[in-house]
């Protein structure tokens, strides 16, 4: 990147009613709670009738997954607006940047603000395209009518694999966008920006969940790989 002199951010006091703390906190304690479901199977007893302990356990850890994802993307959403109302003022955010996608918004913002921008290709903004999809999957969903000329068994097996990259993927990305994302728009200000810092030296403002603290260090290793490719 260059040496640069820091980005003299303004301050957040000149927002009023801000969200992005509340709904990031949001997304952290869903997908805190979300990691401890799946860390704690419940097997699925072979009887049906024994089986509520079971689907109460899919019902939370689903739920919380749902939470981290739709949390994390207003996040970014919400951050992306106010970023470009706190250093561009309200009107050219509203007249100008509001109608961009919020990927776009990521892209441009940063740039028009600070004559840097973030990596089009880094892994925070395909984090960001795999979060829209999968949180503009859960806002407009759409159930299925059961194909009855397809096998029962091909059916659940395909409802298993969308459970699986539901969990594996879609939630995991969500969160771990939130941080990355943070993380590299820092790097790119070398000041602190209008997301939740996810910083080494940043102490969490609560005792932090051991296996969000994972995940943290985790993404803070995948930035610096991605910062030292620039």
């Amino acid at each position: 990147m260059g040496t640069t002199e820091p980005f003299q951010m303004r301050d957040g006091w000149i927002l009023e009613d801000t969200m992005v703390d509340t709904y990031a906190e949001i997304a952290e304690e869903a997908f805190a709670q979300f990691l401890s479901e799946k860390a704690s199977p419940v097997i699925r007893p072979e009887l049906e009738h024994d089986a509520a302990a079971y689907h109460e356990h899919e019902k939370r850890k689903k739920m919380m997954g749902i939470k981290t994802i739709v949390f994390s993307a207003m996040t970014l959403e919400a951050a992306a607006y106010e970023f470009a109302t706190l250093q561009l003022g309200e009107h050219f955010a509203k007249k100008y940047l509001d109608k961009l996608d919020v990927v776009g918004k990521w892209l441009i913002i940063p740039r028009l603000v600070c004559g840097r921008s973030l990596r089009e290709d880094g892994p925070a903004i395909n984090g960001l395209k795999a979060l829209i999809k999968s949180r503009n999957a859960l806002v407009h969903h759409k159930s299925k009518e059961w194909d009855s000329r397809i096998k029962a068994s091909d059916t659940l097996n395909a409802i298993k694999e969308q459970r699986a990259q539901f969990e594996n993927v879609q939630v995991p990305i969500a969160f771990k966008t939130l941080i990355l994302l943070s993380l590299e728009l820092n790097a790119v200000l070398q000041a602190d920006g209008p997301l939740p810092s996810f910083e080494d030296s940043w102490i969490h403002p609560t005792p932090c969940d051991p296996l969000v603290a994972q995940v943290i260090h985790r993404c803070r290793e995948v930035h610096r790989d991605n910062w030292r490719g620039l």
